[in-house]
């Protein structure tokens, strides 16, 4: 009798775990996955309910509407009241754009869904999104662009906040999907109108990457701001010669950005080597994506050992090689300069705000540690304002504001060299970073600075 009641018992303990994994299968599928299954797009019930929902505007960080929405009779359709000057930030359908990351954001479902409020009061809008984007320092960059190919990248240099980023060519949003003809147009344009070319477009850095070189050397001990060199207009490299622009004669490490010698920085990487080099090209997170809900690209640098490894440093210590960086990369490049040493993750999205107003979430200022000590970043700015005050960059400054910049002529294969500028302001207590590239545009003092110039004085005259 014992044995039947032990068996019955078993019995009915592996029934009752059954009904429990029974019960947490069903609640895993109908509490926790319910958001996502109902946000899917291959959901085909999901799809219409989405329909009717409103979705919600994107803002710039004034309030600004950059993309708006307006029901039609096959459901809601989005407006695109900026045009060209934010293309790349809104993109032209669903599936472009920050329109696809924010997609559940933007109609309040997923991980932003409300089930007792849509079981209560149903769900008929989305949320807003609030970017750190300023509306009239885009809309400048747009209108100093065109007619080039380039981009133009503003931070916040407190912490981050992307104020500016401009791809040109751009396009027009709101007329692109009108006929499968405009469509296949804007597909095949030589030009590339929908590469986002301040987080996809991939450059040599030029003279830019100077800032890295000295940084690195000067953090390392082994040179100091005023380091003599010898540029005699070129100079040999493991059977290959480097060859500079001008010949210097002696001349400091500070004097060699400000001339932008490569002779010089040559020098500089041979006393770096290849490790340390590459080592602090990780620390700057200098070919790192740009981790925003937009696509883009990660940077490329060649090997800096074997046959060709002399050559390969000094090339690149200098900013040429096979080193392939984008404009957002040379902006975090110099945010980490004129943050102190510290590297900042730019962002994008500053808040997710309800139908009410009332702010979901919102985004705090990431820092991805330090590439430099604060002495070192205050050497590097100090040479910078040098390069401004008495080099390359002169057109650059401002009236009653000290500027730290860098120029840099990317030689290009392809045609005239493209012209680099970035820099931050004031130097002495950094607010606005900015970094602009013009495809083939020559020498950065001429094509970018003007540009830079007038998108910080813009930005420093709103803040």
């Amino acid at each position: 009798m014992r044995e039947w009641s032990a068996g019955i018992r078993r019995i009915a303990l592996v029934a009752m775990a059954g009904f429990a994994l029974q019960c947490a299968y069903l609640s895993y599928w109908q509490v926790f996955r319910a958001p996502s299954l109902r946000a899917d797009e291959h959901n085909t019930r999901a799809q219409e309910r989405l329909k009717r929902i409103e979705p919600g505007k994107l803002l710039d960080r004034h309030g600004d509407v950059m993309l708006d929405a307006r029901r039609t009779t096959r459901g809601w359709e989005r407006v695109y009241p900026q045009g060209r000057d934010a293309c790349h930030v809104t993109g032209y359908n669903s599936r472009s754009g920050v329109q696809s990351a924010l997609r559940d954001a933007f109609l309040g479902i997923g991980s932003y869904e409300k089930p007792w409020h849509e079981f209560i009061e149903g769900l008929d809008r989305g949320n807003d999104v609030r970017l750190t984007i300023d509306l009239r320092a885009q809309q400048l960059a747009t209108r100093l662009l065109r007619g080039q190919r380039g981009a133009v990248v503003a931070l916040d240099a407190r912490d981050g906040a992307v104020l500016t980023m401009v791809s040109a060519p751009g396009y027009d949003p709101e007329t692109l999907l009108d006929n499968d003809w405009e469509y296949n147009l804007f597909r095949e344009d030589p030009t590339a109108p929908e590469l986002n070319r301040a987080l996809q477009g991939l450059y040599p850095p030029g003279s830019v990457m100077k800032i890295l070189t000295a940084a690195a050397a000067l953090d390392l001990g082994r040179v100091t701001p005023d380091t003599k060199l010898t540029c005699e207009g070129s100079c040999e490299v493991d059977g290959e010669v480097i060859t500079c622009p001008r010949r210097h004669g002696s001349i400091t490490i500070t004097q060699a950005l400000e001339l932008s010698c490569n002779v010089g920085f040559t020098k500089i990487g041979q006393m770096i080597g290849a490790d340390d080099f590459r080592g602090y090209v990780k620390r700057f997170h200098l070919l790192d994506q740009a981790n925003l809900p937009l696509p883009s690209a990660a940077g490329r640098m060649g090997e800096l050992t074997g046959p060709r490894g002399k050559v390969m440093l000094a090339e690149t210590a200098f900013g040429q090689g096979q080193t392939l960086v984008t404009p957002m990369a040379i902006a975090r490049l110099t945010l980490a300069i004129a943050s102190g040493g510290q590297v900042r993750q730019p962002y994008v999205v500053a808040a997710v705000l309800d139908a009410g107003g009332s702010t979901v979430n919102s985004r705090q200022a990431l820092d991805l540690g330090r590439a430099v000590s604060a002495q070192t970043a205050a050497e590097v700015a100090g040479m910078m304002v040098g390069v401004v005050e008495e080099g390359t960059a002169q057109d650059a400054a401002l009236r009653s504001v000290e500027v730290a910049g860098k120029t840099g002529s990317a030689e290009n294969p392809h045609g005239e060299p493209h012209a680099w500028f970035t820099a931050f302001a004031p130097a002495d207590s950094p607010r606005v970073v900015v970094t602009v590239i013009v495809e083939n545009g020559g020498a950065g003092s001429e094509a970018a600075v003007p540009i830079a110039r007038r998108v910080m004085l813009q930005l420093l005259s709103e803040d």
